[in-house]
């Protein structure tokens, strides 16, 4: 599953030398509301999971919801700073490169969203083992980012 992953300095320093990260108001109430879509996202895919088979195709499904989850929490997460960027690679790119104390993985965030794209932009299918590969460190990535979303809530 080889892919061709951007350099993080050079991709920050793209995102912002070309306007892609854009100010925005700290809106607390908008944080809230962008954790608990991506909390409820995924309570309903794990349980609909229970259900698929191993053979499925619809652990495509899986994956993409798990994807939009952390993407909904990294949006979250970057807007206590005030930022929102024009596409998923920059925010990943602000994230990883200002705050490396998360130990977020940009070479997995970046696997993540190219694999997603395959999927809404070519097509693609994956089976349950394709799914198994993504599962620990998606998990693992999101519980960061809860819980960091949560602390900075408290603090707010």
């Amino acid at each position: 599953m080889k892919m061709c992953i951007d350099d993080l300095h050079k991709t920050y320093q793209f995102c912002k030398t070309t306007g892609k990260f854009k100010e925005k108001k700290i809106d607390l109430e908008l944080i809230k509301s962008l954790t608990l879509v991506a909390v409820k996202c995924l309570e309903f895919i794990k349980e609909k999971s229970k259900n698929i088979p191993p053979d499925s195709t619809d652990w495509t499904f899986v994956f993409r919801d798990y994807y939009e989850s952390l993407r909904g929490l990294i949006e979250a997460y970057l807007l206590f700073e005030g930022i929102e960027a024009d596409n998923h690679q920059c925010k990943n790119a602000y994230i990883c490169f200002k705050h490396p104390e998360m130990e977020l993985d940009w070479e997995f965030l970046e696997m993540v969203r190219l694999k997603r794209n395959a999927i809404n932009y070519r097509g693609q299918l994956l089976q349950y083992a394709d799914w198994k590969i993504f599962k620990l460190k998606l998990e693992l990535h999101i519980s960061a980012l809860r819980t960091e979303i949560t602390e900075k809530l408290k603090n707010s």
